[in-house]
């Protein structure tokens, strides 16, 4: 759980040691079925996220937990650890602004100009 001024970040992570080989292979994330339960039942009085990461990229999924992903959609999703580290700071520090995708476009967009450590 993330908290600041804006409001509450709840993250769900989930590592994965290597991308499948073939593009169309969905990625196993491990997430369990009470975790998907929490996760949407959490979504809508709050904000909540799932972070799969993937050596130094992740993408963040905020709606749709139980979506497969595969390969192809993964590297075309994925975002830094900077990247990820500014989405959690706009959603907890930042006005609310536009929807939850909207500010991880902004994430992809936009340097901090405050060094969060990654």
């Amino acid at each position: 759980m993330y908290s600041g001024p804006a409001g509450l970040l709840f993250v769900e992570y989930k590592y994965v040691k290597e991308l499948p080989k073939k593009a169309t292979t969905s990625i196993k994330t491990s997430l369990s079925a009470l975790q998907l339960q929490w996760l949407n039942r959490v979504n809508q009085p709050a904000n909540a996220a799932l972070i799969i990461g993937v050596a130094d990229t992740c993408i963040i999924i905020l709606d749709d937990f139980s979506s497969i992903i595969c390969k192809d959609s993964y590297i075309e999703q994925s975002l830094s650890r900077k990247e990820a580290a500014q989405f959690i700071y706009s959603v907890t520090h930042k006005p609310q602004e536009g929807t939850k995708n909207d500010r991880i476009t902004a994430a992809r967009s936009t340097e901090s100009s405050k060094d969060l450590g990654f």
